[in-house]
């Protein structure tokens, strides 16, 4: 976790999943108290070293590994929690003093602590030890969420494939030689990590699912998941079939490892120098993002697991439980995890980090890999990971879309600015703006009508194009773009300055009346280009020329935010006078063409 990171966390304050506490010299007594909370409920980060008020104390430099081995062997006694929990708190040095971070995962599991159970509410850690009803609650909610820690009571330890576990310590060996996993034999191993346990509420205990994906036989795993699958596709030279393919049915350890093996084969290596070590490019993002598509997948699901490489992108599709719907944003989001047992082993193997470590390295390193270049997460029932192998962003066009949507040329280098930020699908690299526009349209028509409602105008459909020829550049005003009964226009100026118009026209056109693009469909589009770069609200409205503060901002600055496209600079301090209007990872997606209304069903319900 990096400084920015902890900063952000310090920013926002405490609060159901952020608590921090003073321990200059040890651990506060109610620090295990606030880990079984976490635990228990939604998972979350612990600062030592931080006030209640978010200022920066510090711990003793000289305790910080004493307090480390401290904080492990405690949570690894029963003693203290039950289960044990394993975490491995991290050391941030910032300017102000040196604070630890712990990350609490949820947990499968019902933790308490010296015989208490406690959840989290607010910025409080609550006993809920004698109230029955809410401890059954408890355990009913972590039976049915994480499918991972589903009981099986009559698997046997000889339905493990016993080579598994030999492999397991080995890799856990390479990576931390003093992990408390490494000792125990396999049965206890398998306890410890909580891949055997009891349903208290129902009696039933056994080993879990996670045990049986981490350690089964095959033969294990698919009686027990039969239609459960991994495939990996390479779609290069034959887009209608494939180049190359794997069918994967196994074990996870297994299937990371085939997984890395695959990606090796097909994507070419590059290296960066970090300060004075030399880091594998390729190596350090798909060994995230394979470990995310593996630990994060919901296995009860029977889709299949998907990677395609193809020329332009390597896509992954997994089955999930959403928690939402929309892309992520890798600054703002709150991780979640959705296997934390499955989780535990991969951090153990070295091959995922700590929570949330997934898309913040893979959004850290791919603009090395692959120049300027951003990865696109979207949590839906199937959670979507692109990763482009080539770049191309809406800056590109921004001559283009100054002159398409009507703006004055002053707007130009603010869009030329601001829109390298935006990306557009990695399939759209060396094409025209004729086809870029083509693509953008037709995306923006029907998500717009969906995730804006009644503040995007319906009826604005589309069929095949022709031309026609109309005046230069020069001689057309912007309302030839506004004002047009039935077509929409799309202008490519070419070095004689005249202009080369596509149009796309249906009958009911000619008996509605209707435009495909009306005018409030190119200020929602054009405010949304313009907060690429950060923009206060007068200087948006001297763009358009608009009078009325209070009517552009209930008509295009509202709908706009409600949907998630724009928010403030500064949202916590609304009425901050700095405070400037800029575009979302949302409006990103949006604006770029990259969204599918698929993938977005129900994000206006939730705005």
């Amino acid at each position: 976790m990096t400084q920015e990171d902890i900063r952000n966390i310090i920013k926002k304050g405490e609060g159901n999943r952020i608590e921090f506490k003073t321990a200059e010299n040890s651990v506060p007594e109610s620090f295990y108290k606030t880990v079984v909370s976490f635990s228990n409920t939604d998972g979350g980060t612990i600062l030592l070293g931080v006030s209640d008020y978010g200022a920066v104390l510090g711990i003793n430099e000289e305790i910080t590994v004493n307090l480390q081995k401290d904080i492990i062997s405690t949570l690894n006694s029963r003693d203290c929690i039950n289960p044990p929990l394993y975490i491995q708190p991290a050391i941030v040095r910032l300017a102000e003093g040196t604070i630890m971070v712990i990350q609490v995962q949820a947990s499968s599991q019902v933790h308490d602590h010296a015989g208490k159970i406690y959840i989290r509410e607010f910025e409080i850690d609550i006993d809920i030890s004698g109230n029955q009803v809410r401890v059954s609650e408890l355990y009913l909610r972590k039976r049915n969420f994480f499918s991972e820690g589903q009981i099986y009571p009559h698997v046997r330890l000889s339905d493990f494939d016993q080579k598994l576990f030999e492999k397991a310590r080995n890799l856990i060996r390479n990576f931390r030689s003093d992990h408390p996993w490494l000792l125990p034999d396999n049965e206890q191993m398998l306890r410890d990590s909580i891949l055997w346990k009891k349903d208290f509420s129902t009696g039933q205990e056994g080993y879990t699912l996670a045990a049986v994906l981490i350690f089964g036989k095959d033969q294990t795993i698919q009686s027990i998941l039969p239609a459960y699958k991994v495939e990996a596709i390479v779609r290069i030279r034959d887009k209608d079939r494939w180049d190359d393919r794997i069918t994967l049915r196994t074990n996870l350890i297994d299937t990371y490892l085939e997984l890395k093996k695959f990606i090796n084969k097909h994507l070419p290596e590059k290296f960066y120098m970090e300060s004075d070590q030399r880091i594998d490019l390729r190596d350090k993002i798909f060994r995230e993002v394979i470990g995310n598509v593996i630990v994060h997948r919901e296995y009860t699901n029977p889709l299949s697991t998907d990677l395609i490489i193809s020329e332009s992108e390597v896509l992954f599709t997994n089955p999930n439980r959403p928690l939402f719907h929309g892309p992520i944003d890798p600054v703002g989001f709150n991780p979640y995890p959705k296997n934390p047992n499955i989780r535990k082993f991969f951090t153990a193997f070295g091959w995922t980090d700590e929570i949330g470590s997934g898309i913040r390295n893979t959004n850290k390193y791919l603009p090395l890999y692959i120049n300027g270049a951003k990865p696109l997460f979207i949590e839906n029932d199937t959670f979507k990971t692109e990763i482009p192998l080539v770049f191309v962003t809406l800056a590109d066009y921004a001559v283009y879309l100054t002159n398409w949507l009507g703006l004055p040329l002053s707007a130009e280098e603010q869009l030329n600015k601001g829109l390298k930020n935006v990306p557009l699908p990695s399939n759209l690299s060396g094409k025209n703006w004729e086809e870029v526009l083509l693509h953008l349209v037709p995306s923006w028509h029907k998500n717009g009508t969906q995730l804006l409602k009644e503040s995007w105008p319906d009826n604005q459909y589309f069929t095949k194009k022709k031309k026609i020829q109309v005046p230069s550049r020069a001689k057309k005003s912007t309302q030839s773009v506004r004002k047009g009964a039935k077509h929409i226009v799309e202008n490519i100026a070419d070095n004689q300055g005249d202009i080369i118009n596509r149009i796309k026209k249906v009958p009911s056109w000619d008996e509605k009346g209707t435009k495909l693009i009306q005018k409030k469909v190119l200020y929602l589009i054009s405010v949304l280009a313009l907060t690429a770069e950060p923009s206060r609200l007068s200087e948006l409205m001297s763009i358009f020329d608009y009078k009325n503060e209070k009517s552009f901002r209930d008509k295009y600055i509202l709908p706009l935010r409600q949907t998630g496209f724009i928010n403030l600079t500064n949202p916590s301090i609304p009425t901050d006078p700095e405070n400037k209007y800029v575009i979302t990872e949302k409006g990103k997606a949006f604006l770029g063409g990259l969204l599918n209304y698929s993938d977005h069903l129900t994000m206006n319900a939730e705005h």
